[in-house]
């Protein structure tokens, strides 16, 4: 069986950002450094990606939404870059004018004018950009939505939610939790919850994460669900981004995150019972299956979600993963290849395919998917660069 750790260690290093390497070397990256690190490594969504978010704050959205896109068709699961690209697409579409609907990317969000303009193009772009806001959200719904406009803040607590978002914002995270709870114990009544806002329980919850207080970002979570529940007879909420199926669909997220499998599976299940075609709900009740080693389900669920949305690559991709962890290298092979036949930028999975060879018996295949692999292979996949040429090594004294 191939060493799951290994190939783990290559998919999360996806989401570590060059930006954060270079700030971690004291230096602030310019568009020219960025630029240059994705010529190099041109096969690296993330370096795309940083290349795109300097672009965007220059409003250079034409070449942003080309960096964004190449991102994608490396990787068509890298959330920030869908999220990033759902904001350009908006951009484009409505430069000027119109009135402030919230977007989120990567950590912030940014509240766009739209415009009033409503042709054919414009409808076709907003259309993508709500399906590319959408995925990213079905991927990661942990990626932060920011704060809401502060003109939205309750009138009678703006003040402290304002001070306690900005500690939020900064990273000061037992300030803030102190502030969202001082509105929610003043406003939290001993049989009814409608009076607190949603936005101090969604970022209490937030903070208690970034801390890794799970326990307390779940009670308000399941909390700020019993204030979204279509059958609630409270209020209308002044502000909320998620509607109750969205809010079930981060509690089982943040209980996958905690490592809390059992919990996970019955809310995904849940959530799946009235949406069978959640393709990505599928992908994480797999990953759960995954770290318990329980093969037969991670791959039944692998299959449901092509199933529900056969045209995602991302998808086949993770099917061949899943595969080749399970040791099932002949059907394992067969995916991986389907799949880098159309996206053979995308290295990990010829270092995949040179282990599922390996395993075959197959030298002369594992040579040639090692040997493209580190042809491809972005240089922050030191670990397993090395690895791939410590196998080629052995092969070749075979």
């Amino acid at each position: 069986m191939i060493e799951r750790r290994t190939v783990v260690s290559l998919a999360a290093a996806v989401t570590i950002s060059l930006t954060t390497a270079l700030h971690s070397q004291g230096k602030s990256p310019s568009l020219a450094d960025l630029e240059t690190r994705a010529r190099a490594d041109s096969n690296d969504p993330v370096a795309h990606y940083n290349v795109a978010v300097v672009l965007f704050d220059k409003h250079r959205y034409e070449d942003a939404e080309r960096s964004l896109r190449q991102a994608i068709a490396i990787d068509a699961h890298y959330a920030p870059a869908l999220l990033l690209l759902s904001r350009t697409l908006f951009q484009r579409a409505y430069p000027r004018g119109g009135y402030l609907m919230p977007f989120a990317s990567g950590r912030r969000i940014v509240f766009l004018r739209v415009g009033a303009s409503n042709t054919d193009s414009v409808r076709e772009v907003k259309g993508e950009a709500v399906q590319l806001r959408r995925r990213g959200f079905l991927l990661d719904p942990l990626l932060e939505l920011g704060s809401p406009g502060r003109e939205w803040l309750p009138v009678k607590w703006a003040g402290t939610l304002s001070k306690a978002l900005h500690d939020y914002e900064h990273g000061q995270w037992a300030s803030a939790a102190a502030g969202f709870q001082t509105v929610i114990d003043r406003t939290l009544r001993p049989t009814d919850s409608t009076d607190v806002p949603p936005v101090a329980l969604w970022y209490r919850a937030r903070t208690a994460i970034h801390t890794n207080d799970y326990e307390t970002a779940i009670h308000d979570l399941r909390s700020l669900a019993r204030l979204r529940a279509p059958d609630s007879t409270s209020r209308v909420l002044e502000w909320n981004p998620f509607v109750g199926e969205e809010l079930q669909y981060i509690l089982a997220y943040v209980h996958q995150q905690a490592g809390r499998s059992d919990e996970a599976i019955a809310l995904y299940q849940e959530v799946l019972s009235r949406n069978l075609s959640l393709d990505i709900a599928h992908s994480h009740l797999a990953d759960i299956y995954e770290t318990q080693e329980r093969w037969p389900e991670a791959v039944q669920e692998r299959r449901r979600a092509i199933d529900a949305n056969p045209d995602d690559p991302g998808l086949m991709f993770e099917l061949g993963s899943t595969l080749a962890y399970a040791g099932q290298y002949e059907e394992a092979e067969q995916v991986l290849t389907r799949f880098a036949e159309t996206h053979p930028r995308e290295s990990r999975a010829y270092y995949l395919l040179g282990f599922t060879a390996m395993r075959l018996h197959k030298p002369q295949a594992a040579r040639e998917a090692l040997a493209r692999y580190l042809a491809l292979a972005p240089s922050r996949y030191a670990d397993q660069i090395a690895d791939a040429r410590r196998r080629l090594d052995a092969l070749a004294q075979q």
